[in-house]
């Protein structure tokens, strides 16, 4: 199977202890602010917190925004700015922050407050779908067979309702595989890799207490195998939290995040060969109020870049990074900017070959803002 959009990057937001914490050092390998971030469209309020950006058509993006005990909504957003509401979801539905197109042009996304999944198309005709899951499961994979795939995520094994799926482009479900306890909880949004099976990150544990991250294969016919484990977490916090994802590069390898991984429990990004024989930590982060990645994306020079949260909360800051497939890692720009807002953050990189960003929290309303940031990378 091939994929035309194999992963949404998906992150939420986090609420850690204010003890045990260790003295701020800084962010690692920074020497001054790289590129120029420039503010599109600050988020009003009553708009809600926006998630990840698609390019639709070039210059062209849509998303979804939502407002806890609120509602949510669907937006478009030009390269120039321009922000428009397109539809806002009855009562107190809200959206999961990520929607991805299929062949058939229109956009799906999972909802909450009722639970279903759904698309849309841009002029904004929603369609939803009966749910025949406990949770909506998180879309992520989608095929040029017309076949989406993701994940059903409770972030409870004991409840059972952690599946993988296969979702129709009509919204029928079906279920391929159920996860067990020992293959843990899984996190956010799976891949399709080239050699035709999906990928993923679990971990065993729940909303109180964790053990372990964990990488899985999963066939299309259904069959998991844990490739890999790594310690993650602090003490009651669970790396389920982060939602952390993998991507395959192009020197066919995946690389991931574990958010409070590594030696230091302040993250760390690791690389994996597809059989699981080759698994490598390239860096970790020493000081979670700089660390805590939680995503990556290659772009059009061949490197990786991400956002890592950074616990705000104790005198930390979020920060936009760089690395290269050999671990190479700098970090390339603070978010500490009111104007722009702070992490988390999604990047998108655009047909023009700027980054796309969204934050979820700060900026001129403090619920969040769109912004690109320019490195002079060619177009993709």
């Amino acid at each position: 199977m091939k994929a035309i959009s194999t992963r949404v990057v998906l992150s939420v937001s986090v609420a850690l202890a204010l003890t045990g914490v260790r003295a701020a050092s800084g962010p690692d390998n920074f020497s001054g602010n790289q590129g120029t971030v420039t503010l599109l469209n600050g988020f009003t309020q009553g708009w809600g917190y926006p998630g990840p950006l698609v390019e639709t058509t070039p210059g062209n993006f849509a998303g979804l925004a939502r407002l806890s005990g609120v509602s949510g909504r669907i937006f478009t957003l030009t390269s120039k700015g321009v922000l428009t509401s397109i539809y806002t979801f009855p009562g107190s539905g809200q959206p999961f922050p990520g929607a991805i197109q299929a062949v058939n042009g229109r956009l799906y996304g999972s909802l909450t407050n009722p639970n279903a999944n759904f698309s849309f198309d841009l002029k904004g005709n929603v369609q939803t779908y009966p749910q025949v899951l406990p949770d909506p499961p998180n879309m992520a994979v989608q095929t040029v067979a017309g076949r989406l795939y993701g994940t059903e995520s409770s972030f409870a094994p004991s409840t059972g309702n952690n599946r993988f799926v296969s979702v129709s482009l009509s919204g029928v479900t079906t279920v391929i595989h159920q996860f067990t306890s020992q293959e843990g909880v899984a996190y956010g949004y799976p891949i399709l890799a080239s050699d035709g099976n999906f990928y993923g990150i679990s971990g065993i544990g729940n909303q109180f207490g964790s053990t372990s991250g964990m990488v899985y294969r999963i066939t299309p016919q259904g069959s998991l195998t844990i490739l890999a484990t790594y310690p993650d977490g602090r003490p009651n916090y669970p790396p389920g939290s982060f939602f952390e994802t993998l991507l395959q590069a192009s020197n066919g390898k995946l690389y991931g995040t574990a958010s409070l991984g590594g030696s230091y429990r302040a993250g760390a990004i690791f690389e994996l060969s597809l059989d699981g024989s080759t698994y490598k930590v390239l860096h970790e982060f020493k000081d979670w109020n700089y660390g805590i990645p939680t995503f990556l994306t290659q772009a059009s020079d061949g490197n990786l870049y991400g956002a890592d949260v950074g616990h705000f909360q104790t005198g930390g800051v979020a920060s936009l990074f760089r690395m290269t497939l050999d671990g190479q890692y700098q970090t390339y720009y603070e978010m500490n900017n009111a104007n722009i807002g702070t992490c988390n953050c999604w990047l998108t990189q655009g047909s023009d070959g700027l980054f796309y960003g969204t934050t979820q929290n700060g900026g001129p309303s403090a619920t969040g803002t769109a912004w690109t940031w320019n490195l002079g990378l060619p177009a993709p």
